[in-house]
């Protein structure tokens, strides 16, 4: 015990003694000789506060869970149907299933369309706001926004009022989206920060199912005109419950230390990591404090995401996001009830399944993200539902699910294994790593931007799926597309895409600041696991060399 603690505090030494402007330079993945000591001899333990501070954050995405999935089945309704005009929904399965009208298709998808236009409207603008005013105040902004969106969806008189609750709610979750992450792997410890950055996903999954789960119960148990809205109105009730949460939870000390307040930062970070390894979290607190005075020099501009040193980390945060929606998966979260009905199958029961399938995959996932890395999780699954999408389109073409049942079960055991795969995978992962691959000075900014993809092209997806599928392309047209998507996405996560899990926030710049050629090339490479950083003797002033 002596001696580890005689080590801790030698490095904590050496780390006082590293000049402020070579923090970043020296910081070649490891090669920060001083902080690898001082880690290597302990790591922090996960404090009970921590754990709630990331719950409470990761609750938003249960309120996004639950906001963008409530109305997959309560657009079949018969009570809303005819609270909006629209005709009743016809039975019918198979190749001749009877269809909406177009003009009832092009409504529906605004309602579920727009919430994710919403969202994107408000996203870029979440960094800025977190950055200046705090993780903190930024989400109780999206907070206030939330609960205005759904009394208007609750409360509509009809649909230009349910489309603009929509567009306010979705507005809120790209301000919470865009925040919520970065906000979870600030308070997390760098070897946790894949497990408690899954709560976000974990939180969305959890709303999706139960959105399916409150539908379902209040279909059977309310029979009214306006059972729609008791099922849409349960989401105040939610936000409720993160409002009270949020009133317990801290700033981030990396915020906190870059607006000035030092002692504050200390002291939260020491609430967070607790008492048992001080060392470390010293330690810790010292890289942060060096990691600000660094960047000070440096400009913090949007434009910033798009320079020589982080263009690649753009690259990789914008396009993470930008693949989990053309996945696909969003076509089975927004539309699945329509698409299992014409399966021939009960709609709402296999809605239930997926949803059920992908809580508990996803929950897997807070295991799997730091154990075996991010890339390869994303490559694995990416495999994965490039064939499960193919071989679907394939028998939904090839075979009338009217007179052949089994080919519709075989279709719906297919959708599931695409999910346990989204779910392990691109689900958490799409929210981890647009959140821990940018600058300090630029992180707010550049998850804000990356959010904006997900919620841009989250809007062509669900805008379109209901077109599509009440066309002659079918679900299995898109299946097609997304599946093709897939297929590409393996080699550009090979080559385009390093390893972050386990690399600490401070050293995350050289992953991405290096010649494209040597870029690529560690890239390639970078599948192994990472070892150890060995230690490294560090440059000193002259005033320690004496």
């Amino acid at each position: 015990m002596t001696t580890t603690t005689t080590q801790s505090a030698k490095a904590l030494g050496n780390l006082e003694a590293v000049k402020l402007d070579d923090m970043v330079s020296a910081r070649s993945l490891g090669s920060l000789a001083s902080v690898g000591e001082v880690f290597h001899a302990g790591r922090q333990k996960l404090t009970t506060f921590a754990v709630f501070a990331c719950i409470t954050g990761a609750f938003a995405g249960l309120l996004f869970g639950f906001d963008q999935n409530v109305f997959n089945m309560i657009v079949a309704q018969d009570d809303f149907r005819e609270f909006m005009g629209f005709p009743f929904a016809q039975e019918g399965c198979g190749r001749d299933a009877p269809q909406d009208p177009a003009w009832v298709s092009s409504k529906i998808s605004g309602i579920l369309g727009f919430y994710s236009l919403g969202a994107a409207f408000l996203a870029p603008f979440a960094g800025s706001i977190s950055d200046r005013f705090g993780r903190y105040k930024t989400l109780w902004v999206g907070m206030l926004a939330f609960f205005l969106g759904a009394s208007l969806q609750t409360g509509a008189t009809g649909y230009s009022m349910l489309v603009a609750g929509r567009l306010i709610a979705g507005a809120s979750i790209g301000i919470l989206s865009g925040t919520v992450p970065v906000f979870i792997s600030e308070l997390a410890p760098h070897h946790l920060r894949g497990g408690l950055g899954t709560f976000f996903q974990c939180g969305i999954v959890t709303g999706a199912l139960l959105a399916s789960l409150w539908n379902m119960l209040i279909q059977g148990t309310v029979h009214t005109a306006n059972a729609w809205r008791i099922q849409a109105g349960l989401q105040i009730v939610l936000g409720g419950f993160m409002a009270l949460g949020l009133a317990f939870v801290p700033e981030t000390p990396r915020w906190l230390a870059k607006s000035g307040q030092t002692d504050k930062a200390r002291s939260t970070l020491a609430k967070l990591r607790g008492e048992a390894c001080a060392e470390v979290t010293e330690a810790e607190m010292k890289e942060i404090e060096a990691e600000v005075e660094a960047e000070k020099a440096c400009t913090a501009s949007i434009f910033d995401l798009f320079s020589k040193q982080v263009i690649f980390a753009t690259m990789v945060g914008l396009g993470i996001q930008l693949l989990q929606q053309l996945t696909g998966m969003n076509v089975f979260m927004s539309y699945s009830t329509t698409i299992f009905n014409n399966l021939c199958l009960n709609g709402n029961a296999f809605t239930i399944a997926q949803s059920l399938v992908n809580f508990f995959a996803t929950f897997g996932a807070i295991y799997l993200s730091d154990k075996f890395g991010r890339k390869k999780m994303l490559m694995g699954a990416s495999s994965v539902m490039f064939a499960v999408l193919i071989i679907s389109a394939g028998l939904g073409w090839g075979i009338d699910m009217e007179r052949n049942v089994v080919a519709a079960y075989a279709i719906a055991v297919l959708i599931c294994i695409f999910t346990v795969a989204f779910a392990s995978a691109w689900g958490p992962n799409g929210w981890i790593i647009p959140s821990e691959v940018f600058p300090l000075r630029l992180r707010g900014k550049g998850a804000g931007c990356a959010t904006f993809v997900n919620w841009f092209f989250c809007f062509i997806v669900m805008y379109t799926t209901p077109l599509v599928v009440n066309s002659s392309m079918g679900a299995e047209g898109l299946y097609v597309i997304y599946g093709i998507i897939m297929a590409l996405a393996i080699p550009a996560l090979l080559f385009l895409m390093p390893e972050t899990s386990g690399v600490p926030l401070e050293e995350m710049e050289a992953k991405f600041n290096k010649p494209f050629g040597d870029y690529v090339k560690d890239n390639a490479q970078d599948l192994r696991r990472r070892k150890p950083a060995e230690a490294k003797p560090l440059e000193t002033d002259n005033a320690s060399k004496v």
